[in-house]
């Protein structure tokens, strides 16, 4: 057997570089922008949602609702491919003076680059990794866009002509009574014609999470006279929804 010898000065120098390469985990989680989507047991955000509902069948047709949701992760599973889910309660309630009811269970997961969401049994690609401004993909791939949604005894295709991109990286931006200094911005949809218009937004804080998601899904037949009118005020079915932050740890 042969002996293979290295000077001293290699060796240290090749042992040095590895050392110098070598990256932590949170040096990754940093590149990444994992913060964006941070998942640990325990975890719990508050929030409070504003949703008007258009009803051109109701005794109005414009409902005003406010509605204080609650999501904790409390446990961790695996799928049947080995990844990891975090599993999430819904809570909701319709006053802060009263207590809190399960909703339903979701759970949440990052999988190679992509971070997902699934409740309801639909499954949302919500953010990809690096999170950088710009970068776009289609987040309802696993599910058929022209799926039917009912709202108010009303059918809606709402993720019609979704698709994601990353409007903003890192902007320190004030939502409800927080200050956040780095926050990421996704535009899910943008798109309107004469009958429909579907727009979607969220807002991603570092180390948080979900602060911030709009949507307006609206549908109209009024088209010639309705000319100069706001989505407000032509729609005739559809909801408008706000999703603000109110506590988090």
């Amino acid at each position: 057997m042969k002996n293979l010898r290295f000077p001293l000065t290699l060796t240290l120098f090749a042992a040095l570089t590895v050392m110098a390469c070598k990256k932590t985990k949170d040096d990754y989680s940093t590149e990444l922008g994992l913060e964006y989507f941070p998942l640990e047991i325990g975890k719990f955000m508050e929030y409070e949602v504003d949703s008007t509902i258009f009803d051109p069948n109701g005794d109005t047709s414009v409902f005003y609702s406010r509605t204080f949701v609650k999501e904790e992760i409390i446990d961790t599973l695996s799928d049947n491919n080995g990844n990891v889910l975090y599993k999430i309660e819904h809570f909701e309630r319709t006053a802060d003076t009263l207590p809190w009811v399960i909703k339903k269970v979701l759970s949440v997961s990052i999988q190679e680059n992509q971070a997902i969401r699934t409740e309801d049994n639909l499954r949302f690609i919500k953010l990809t990794f690096p999170v950088k401004k710009n970068a776009n993909w289609d987040g309802n791939i696993h599910f058929d866009e022209g799926l039917i949604v009912t709202v108010a005894g009303e059918t809606l295709e709402m993720f019609k002509g979704w698709k994601y991109r990353i409007r903003q990286v890192d902007e320190p931006l004030s939502i409800g009574n927080f200050q956040f200094d780095e926050t990421a911005t996704v535009e899910e949809a943008d798109n309107e014609n004469l009958i429909e218009l579907r727009k979607s937004s969220a807002i991603y804080a570092k180390g948080i999470g979900l602060v911030y998601r709009e949507l307006w899904i609206l549908d109209t037949q009024c088209i010639d006279n309705c000319i100069g009118q706001t989505w407000e005020e032509k729609a005739e079915k559809g909801f408008i929804l706000k999703q603000t932050i109110l506590n988090h740890n």
